[in-house]
């Protein structure tokens, strides 16, 4: 280093920050332009403390200013070693992109794992997927749900922990997936030999080789966990990790993002990377590769909404950096898809007419104002409502987590629609009951053996009625409001405990569930064939994930497969039927395309209207204004 102006560069890893100090008589306008990028905190005029995640990603600008005022830099050793590691993956991204690195074989990765902890035979496609990843610095699992992502993760990692490379595991996951990775250890691993897996906060935990954590607990106790990666050589996976796609704007993006820069390797898994627009590429991007996304995503991504050559040059574009099984290359015997109609009569009709006739009329708005998508989204559920159980109506929606909330109907007391709504289980049982209650019992029934039947619904208030009146059958249940032994150890009823009792317990032959807490993660497809979906929304997203709960890789080639859905004639369930067909038909045909495809899940922090796009909005006024007969 010169005599001349300087600064200094060293990073703290206990505050995860790097210090930049004025050595010597730095001009002014160098120093204004350090405090611009970097940041005010310190002291104003000889340092600043610069959040590790804002020095790598926005490193670019320091050396053309030290060039243009002649001020040089002392590098700490713990600063260059951040410098020396963007500069290595910076060439790590140019040989995937390129695909210049030596490529690894099936047979590579068998023999990669022989004699490991790890026995679980994969499929042709695992191992195919595998080799691409373990190619890869960090790569992404784009598979399928259903298609083995877990078991793969499992045989990189042990790879890779073979191979002296990391020492650790943690997975981001949502607490719905807990089950699998949990599970699935038993599954791959040697037994005595398996990794010990813990949840994050349970006894224990801090000395476990793989520790799960779900992206709420990740964002507030980010400092801890990113001491645990640290600690040693980390693996970061992120399950389901469409759920930080809000990248910087959002808490759990951003804990992600943060996190990203202390692992030796980040991969993500999901098998919905693009959920609503092709800008949640850039967030996923941006974990596994930080600070590069804008070299590694066309300008396009950028586009408010993207056409499909947008999300093609996107893929593109990103193919070197993920692998993908499609839907087909699992070869799963097809499903029975069967309609259970029940009739609209007696109360329920006039209830349903009337909200019809409040509704007709006055529901003409901008297709793309945000605040009356909203609202056709509360009128959305207030219509389902009537159309499985109207004394949900004088209830509404608590504020669960990731479920979509709404108040009661408003109605003024003392009017006939009043009346009816507070009186109806006074008088009448919704059909949707009956007819659900003879489903149940046909199949614990069923001569070949009793068979346990999978509900879905999307209110919790018809899962408590629905445990009520399916008593006899010993029903579980899984919502919002079901805690995991991660949030509540001590809980009598966890999600986990539930999960445990419909699958071992011989007595109990109904799981209820709401496809906000349990479309994902949750394996079911060795204990339950049959599912039920007592009422369903616009989210075609929601409804695929659901059905990969028991149809999935795995599952006996000779079982079938059953899926009912029940619609109350002449009501809004009969427009989400058509809708959710158009769609899931789209959607189930690009899972099979190679490419990367545009679907609508939502994640914890934007669980989204039941009401998605302007076809839907069109359809369901239809039906209102009475012009879909």
């Amino acid at each position: 280093m010169t005599d001349g102006p300087a600064i200094s560069l060293d990073f703290d890893p206990a505050a995860n920050v790097v210090l930049a100090q004025k050595v010597g008589a730095v001009p002014d306008v160098f120093w204004g332009q350090l405090r611009v990028e970097w940041g005010y905190d310190g002291d104003p005029a000889r340092s600043v403390r610069v959040p590790l995640e804002r020095f790598r990603e926005n490193i670019g600008w320091l050396g053309p200013a030290c060039n243009r005022y002649s001020v040089d830099i002392a590098w700490a050793p713990a600063a260059e070693a951040i410098i020396t590691t963007i500069k290595l993956e910076r060439r790590q991204l140019e040989h995937a992109r390129q695909e210049v690195n030596t490529p690894i074989t099936p047979d590579e990765v068998e023999r990669r794992l022989k004699g490991s902890r790890f026995v679980r035979p994969l499929k042709p496609f695992q191992l195919r997927d595998a080799a691409k990843l373990l190619g890869l610095a960090h790569g992404a699992n784009f598979s399928v749900p259903g298609a083995g992502k877990t078991s793969v993760a499992y045989a990189v990692y042990e790879a890779e922990h073979r191979a002296e490379k990391v020492d650790q595991l943690l997975v981001v996951a949502p607490l719905s997936a807990f089950d699998a990775w949990e599970t699935e250890i038993g599954e791959c691993f040697k037994p005595g030999m398996a990794p010990v897996i813990k949840v994050f906060g349970t006894p224990g935990s801090q000395d476990a080789e793989i520790l799960l954590v779900n992206y709420h607990r990740l964002a507030a106790h980010l400092s801890e966990l990113t001491k645990w990666v640290r600690r040693r050589r980390t693996l970061v996976l992120l399950d389901e990790a469409h759920r930080m796609k809000a990248g910087r704007i959002g808490q759990h993006g951003s804990a992600c993002l943060d996190l990203a820069f202390s692992a030796s390797r980040r991969d993500i898994l999901t098998g919905t990377p693009a959920p609503q627009s092709a800008q949640d590429f850039v967030a996923l991007c941006e974990f596994l590769w930080p600070g590069q996304s804008r070299r590694i995503l066309p300008a396009e991504v950028m586009t408010k909404n993207p056409q499909p050559e947008t999300l093609h040059a996107i893929s593109q574009a990103i193919k070197p950096l993920f692998v993908r099984t499609t839907k087909s290359e699992l070869k799963l015997p097809r499903p029975t898809l069967r309609r259970v109609v029940v009739p609209l009569s007696g109360l329920q009709r006039e209830i349903y007419s009337s909200l019809r006739d409040r509704y007709a009329g006055m529901l003409r708005m901008s297709m793309n104002d945000r605040v009356e998508l909203a609202r056709m989204g509360t009128i959305t559920m207030y219509l389902l409502e009537a159309a499985s159980n109207p004394q949900l109506l004088a209830v509404g929606s608590r504020d669960l987590p990731g479920e979509f909330a709404h108040p009661p109907l408003p109605v003024e007391p003392g009017s006939r629609l009043w009346e009816m709504i507070v009186g109806y289980g006074r008088y009448e049982t919704p059909p949707k009951f009956t007819r659900l209650l003879e489903i149940i019992a046909q199949n614990v029934a069923d001569p070949a053996g009793p068979r346990k039947t999978l509900v879905w619904s999307n209110f919790v208030s018809n899962l408590e009625g629905l445990k009520r009146w399916l008593a006899e059958y010993q029903p579980a249940m899984i919502h919002g409001g079901v805690p995991s032994v991660a949030s509540a150890p001590t809980a009598a009823i966890t999600r986990e405990s539930e999960l445990r009792r419909f699958r071992q317990d011989d007595d109990c032959k109904v799981l209820l569930a709401n496809p906000a807490a349990m479309s994902e993660g949750v394996s079911l497809h060795h204990e339950c064939h049959d599912a039920v979906y007592f009422d369903r929304t616009f989210n075609a997203g929601h409804y695929l994930q659901s059905i990969d709960r028991i149809h999935r890789l795995g599952m006996d080639p000779n079982e079938r497969t059953t899926l009912l859905f029940m619609i109350t004639d002449d009501t809004v369930d009969q427009v989400v039927d058509t809708r959710i067909r158009d769609k899931a038909t789209n959607l189930a045909r690009a899972l099979d395309d190679k490419e990367l495809v545009r679907m609508s899940l939502p994640d914890d922090e934007d669980y989204g209207s039941p009401i998605e796009t302007d076809v839907d909005m069109a359809a369901l006024l239809a039906h209102i204004d009475g012009q879909d007969k």
